[in-house]
């Protein structure tokens, strides 16, 4: 087998060529230490490795293991998914992999037992995660340390959309890293500029309230237009996805509206000058 190719994260490849002999069932667990892939250890006067396969089984392996992480995957869309079609199938070693995706039935047909669902899942699961793990890196090592002073943010809510919207971007939930950009920016602005609540009691109807805390914020224009947008973009995604996706998604404005809404509270809630970190 080649080795992993390099990327952000050097632990994604190995993990990667480990899980797929888990989910082979190509693997012995003797606690201290674990052998993985076509070996196998003899016990005797002197233990003794040996190959357990012969090389033309690869591709069998190979397919059963792909097979249980596509039976997963459609367990996960029978509970998590509105898409009529069940997910494509991708399995190494069939010259066909279509040929395994169930019929129209496939979400009405019997399920598993939880324990043998939970199975499936787990290798479903698993293989997503680390496929996602090295794009994860990669997007934490592009974000600068932030510069807001968190000592200053009366409202617990402002921190913890800050965290869910580090966590959805760096997870690749573009929608809703979106969705909790323009919450931050709202509620940070709200308490900033009107902490009595004055200003939203006696706006005028068909007034934006966003629109009149970013003027009173004394923000510069390039925030006060970047923070517009990043509030365009969570509308979008509530109201629109199709529309998000074209017009923010596919420009690259999730991860600029992230930085951003990072750039405002950090103006909003600045650091001591003579902070050292």
């Amino acid at each position: 087998m080649q080795p992993a190719k390099e990327g952000f994260s050097k632990r994604a490849g190995i993990l990667k060529r480990v899980l797929d002999w888990v989910n082979q069932d190509r693997f012995e667990d003797h606690d201290s230490w674990m052998l993985f892939g076509n070996k196998g250890l003899a016990c005797g006067e002197r233990d003794e490795l040996y190959d357990r396969n012969k090389p033309e089984h690869e591709r069998v392996h190979q397919a059963l293991g792909d097979l249980r992480v596509y039976d997963g995957k459609v367990l996960d869309a029978r509970r998590t998914s509105l898409n009529p079609r069940p997910p494509k199938a991708v399995v190494r070693g069939l010259e066909d992999p279509a040929d395994v995706e169930p019929g129209p039935d496939w979400r009405t047909r019997e399920d598993f037992d939880p324990s043998e669902a939970a199975d499936y899942l787990d290798a479903a699961y698993s293989s997503e995660v680390i496929r996602k793990l090295d794009n994860i890196v990669e997007r934490a090592t592009s974000l600068d340390r932030h510069k807001v002073d968190t000592c200053q943010i009366p409202d617990p809510n402002i921190r913890a959309y800050f965290e869910e919207a580090d966590r959805c971007y760096l997870y690749g939930f573009n929608a809703a890293c979106a969705v909790m950009c323009r919450a931050i920016l709202e509620s940070a602005l709200k308490a900033k500029v009107d902490p009595g609540h004055r200003i939203e009691m006696y706006l005028p109807k068909g007034q934006s309230l966003f629109q009149v805390l970013l003027e009173k914020s004394g923000l510069e224009k390039a925030l006060n237009d970047g923070a517009d947008q990043v509030k365009n973009g969570g509308d979008f995604a509530i109201h629109n996805f199709q529309r998000f996706q074209k017009e923010y998604q596919s420009r690259g404005l999730v991860e600029e509206g992230l930085t951003v809404t990072r750039d405002v509270l950090a103006n909003l809630y600045p650091q001591p000058k003579d902070t050292a970190i």
